[in-house]
């Protein structure tokens, strides 16, 4: 009940984070835990039935669908740089570490104090506390416009989640590599357990060795911190999903207590690594207006695929034995990097974006109060366009679908035959159309042989409107065109 409502209604929940400010989004989930935890004290203090609090329990596991998307989407428009990106990722693993230690040591605490049912109104004023954080957290960004959508456009809304992380090679490499990862992840909760009682006989061994995941993880976390190696992002993912196989097989293989708490150290260390370089990537790669509905696709199905791999494990068991289970999963995992290390290699190339069209966008007004990561975000979505000399590109009355710069030459822009201006390399065009929604209000033509740079309407807008300040230059800007127009 925790778990299953969180992953069926992921996507479909998840729309909120891309249609509401995060930030208040975030502080909704918070008030709404209170009020789930609230009601499970009240129906413990009574001795209500079992089934009363699982429903008040789903209804939790609702809020959690949406709470990690938002979190993961609302990161990047609180940092500048992909570098800062890394550290604040870090740093949220780090804190998130330590309440995995942490949370269930002070629970244990509380419940040796208190009756379940009053531990439960003290947890309610800890998420109180996370509601007025929540509201505090300001950023420029806002939710992005969006076109009205058809009926069965709308149905399909909680779906562009998964297209943003499967249709591009770079995020769908990372994306399935995370689900081989997941997949590891259900395996393990059961080899863990199997090692403890058939290898060990000792059941309090599984939580020793749950714990070493945990301390490896926070020190994993903890080293990352130090950022720097957003060059690198990709190979240190890579590493981080490896280390996920390596101790799994050399547990198999030498199936030792002490080997194997430092096995799953190292595992925890590397689930770090490679959940805070792959994250920063996937956010770095995944435009900002389907950030939440990507991220609710991708915690959706890695709840289907740690299922499978706790489903899959007493099988895998069963039919070759707990030690070589271990072994043949672990290296099919440690493996798989370098399976895939064609696609993974131009990742932080494509991350990144052309360092040129980045600098030539912030030259534009309009880009120019935009972060370092909104700026590769919209570079990745540019094209070239060559033009002849006399070429038109756009025509007056037309509908607009492209925002576009000049990088070289020069274009004419007229108005029913008589030319206003000249544009030349840095200056834009195509705007108005586009925030205004109505026909193209001049024809530009190249004047000899110019080369623009495009940008497609949808991502232009959303980028745009879904920056306060670049949205407010954006409009004055169209405004001020169309008045001259009107002038003339």
């Amino acid at each position: 009940m925790r778990v299953l409502p969180a992953a069926l209604l992921g996507p479909l929940a998840a729309i909120v984070s891309d249609r509401l400010p995060r930030a208040r989004v975030l502080a909704a989930v918070h008030v709404c835990w209170v009020v789930i935890t609230v009601a499970t004290g009240c129906l413990a203090a009574v001795d209500a039935p079992l089934a009363a609090i699982l429903v008040v329990v789903g209804l939790g596991s609702v809020a959690i669908s949406v709470f990690k998307p938002c979190v993961n989407a609302m990161v990047p428009q609180l940092v500048s740089s992909p570098n800062q990106l890394i550290v604040a990722t870090s740093a949220y693993s780090t804190v998130e570490g330590a309440g995995t230690i942490l949370g269930p040591l002070l629970s244990g605490l509380l419940l040796a104090t208190v009756d379940p049912a009053p531990a439960f109104f003290v947890l309610a004023v800890v998420f109180a506390a996370g509601a007025l954080a929540a509201v505090g957290i300001s950023s420029p960004f806002k939710p992005s416009r969006r076109a009205p959508s058809t009926t069965r456009g709308a149905l399909l809304e909680p779906l562009r989640g998964f297209r943003a992380l499967l249709t591009e090679p770079e995020p769908r490499v990372i994306f399935g590599l995370f689900m081989l990862q997941t997949t590891m992840r259900g395996l393990l909760n059961v080899f863990v357990v199997v090692l403890a009682l058939s290898t060990f006989d000792d059941q309090g061994q599984a939580g020793s060795l749950f714990a070493a995941i945990g301390v490896g993880g926070l020190l994993g976390a903890v080293v990352t911190l130090g950022g720097g190696g957003v060059h690198r992002s990709a190979l240190w993912f890579a590493v981080g999903i490896s280390l996920w196989g390596i101790p799994t097989a050399l547990v198999g293989a030498w199936p030792d207590p002490l080997v194997a708490w430092c096995a799953l150290a190292v595992l925890g260390l590397g689930n770090a690594v490679a959940d805070i370089y792959g994250i920063s990537l996937l956010n770095r790669l995944i435009p900002d207006h389907v950030a939440g509905r990507a991220w609710g696709a991708f915690y959706c199905t890695a709840a289907a695929a740690t299922a499978v791999g706790s489903v899959g494990a007493p099988l895998l068991i069963a039919l070759v034995g707990l030690p070589w289970a271990m072994s043949a999963t672990g290296v099919v995992l440690a493996l798989s990097p370098l399976v895939m290390w064609r696609q993974l290699r131009s990742v932080d190339t494509a991350a990144a974006a052309n360092p040129d069209v980045v600098a030539l966008l912030h030259q534009v007004p309009t880009f120019a109060p935009m972060t370092g990561i909104a700026m590769e975000r919209l570079a990745r979505s540019t094209a070239g366009l060559n033009l002849l000399d006399g070429e038109t590109v756009v025509r007056e009355g037309d509908l607009g679908d492209r925002f576009y710069v000049v990088l070289e030459g020069r274009v004419s822009v007229s108005q029913a035959g008589r030319e206003r201006r000249l544009l030349g390399p840095g200056d834009a065009f195509g705007e108005i159309a586009l925030l205004k929604a109505m026909p193209r209000t001049a024809t530009v033509m190249s004047v000899g042989a110019s080369r623009l740079l495009l940008i497609e309407g949808e991502s232009f807008v959303a980028a745009v409107t879904g920056h306060r300040v670049a949205e407010q230059l954006a409009q004055d800007a169209a405004d001020d065109m169309l008045h001259g127009d009107d002038t003339r």
